[in-house]
């Protein structure tokens, strides 16, 4: 090991979810992949080396639901850098690009942006729209082009998207969600479904779902809600879970609201993955960023532990890449963040307007891309 290392973190504890319980260890990198992990790794062996004291080591974090097809979808916003300084080396794109335009996609973001930039695959041709609505008109639908962007993008391209809320689908939300669930069948692709504001029963939609299928803006208050108008966990999205679909968090601007979050997490349904849904019309607030989202989960009461794996090997193997992401090993492709838990006052947002204060955030120190570290 005299010149094993071109970069090395030392006296870190390694939160891996995937691999076994934390571990004060330290993370050798070379030729942007992860060269060894163990308890006093030579220094002198490395080119740099970082001494994280104090700091959780974790795998590159995953932002699930985002939207980067910047300059071309109406979502769309540049997130390289910020992924870059908040601890995010990974992040899939919620359907802004459809198969007219996914090749766009691939070369104007995945191709140019240091985070790697994944993407569901809209149903509606152009991806996800403002007004009119995606799939007002289903002469947009392509299910059948969008099931093969998939299988003829593996390296980009991670499943289906469909949005069900009125003002996508307007009456055709049925027949759209069963358009979603046919593309990911043939496409063999988990199928990521946005809900809030449908005209479809919450059960119905989580009944259609398949293993593996995901809903996404899980807490969100707009009706039909996972929780009843008196605010009980409804059955069958409970049962859903337990068979296997995926609650994503998805906060956005809309989709977040503290009592109904702890409501849900009390009566059994807490996050499958963490995510933020950061897009054009995101602002300042109440988002802000994976950071914050992750620290309102540390509020609410979730282990770190448990908020990490939310964004790393569970969002890892919602897409079938957990052979590749989400886990720290040796050989692997050197994704890691480093995180701090600071005692600080954080004063935090829901969507509906709602503040609390929390004694403890979550600040990421180091974003580690294929290697190289992009934030101090």
């Amino acid at each position: 090991m005299s010149d094993a290392f071109d970069l090395l973190l030392v006296n870190g504890t390694v939160i891996n979810p995937g691999a076994g319980p934390r571990e004060v260890l330290d993370v050798g990198i070379t030729d942007g992949r992860i060269a060894a992990m163990g308890k006093d790794l030579p220094r002198d062996s490395a080119k740099q080396v970082l001494d994280v004291d104090d700091c959780f080591v974790t795998p590159g974090l995953i932002d699930f639901h985002v939207h980067s097809y910047w300059g071309v979808n109406p979502y769309g916003t540049d997130l390289d850098a910020l992924c870059g300084t908040t601890g995010v080396t990974t992040t899939a794109d919620a359907g802004s690009a459809g198969p007219v335009n996914f090749t766009g996609f691939r070369h104007l973001v995945y191709q140019q942006a240091r985070t790697r930039m994944l993407a569901f695959v809209a149903v509606a041709q152009h991806g996800v729209l403002n007004a009119p609505g995606e799939l007002e008109n289903l002469g947009f639908a392509d299910p059948e082009n969008a099931a093969r962007t998939v299988r003829e993008n593996p390296d980009v391209a991670v499943g289906i998207k469909i949005r069900l809320h009125v003002k996508s689908v307007g009456q055709n939300g049925r027949e759209a969600l069963r358009m979603a669930v046919g593309a990911g069948e043939a496409s063999d692709s988990p199928v990521m479904v946005h809900v809030g504001d449908t005209r479809i029963p919450m059960e119905e939609i989580v009944e259609t779902l398949r293993p593996g299928d995901i809903v996404t803006h899980c807490y969100t208050p707009k009706q039909p809600a996972i929780v009843d108008p008196e605010g009980r966990l409804r059955p069958a999205v409970l049962e859903a879970q337990q068979r296997g679909v995926i609650f994503d968090v998805a906060h956005a601007n809309g989709h977040f609201d503290f009592d109904l979050v702890a409501r849900a997490m009390d009566q059994g349904l807490r996050p499958d993955i963490v995510s933020t849904d950061l897009h054009r019309m995101s602002g300042t607030g109440p988002v802000v960023d994976l950071p914050t989202t992750l620290t309102k989960f540390l509020m609410l009461g979730l282990e770190l532990d448990e908020i990490i794996a939310d964004c790393t090997v569970n969002a890892a193997r919602a897409i079938g890449w957990d052979d590749r992401l989400g886990v720290l090993e040796v050989g692997r492709e050197a994704d890691v963040t480093v995180l701090e838990v600071v005692d600080e006052e954080a004063s935090l947002e829901d969507s509906v307007g709602n503040r609390r204060t929390h004694g403890q955030r979550i600040v990421a120190r180091h974003t580690i891309r294929a290697g190289v570290p992009s934030h101090s």
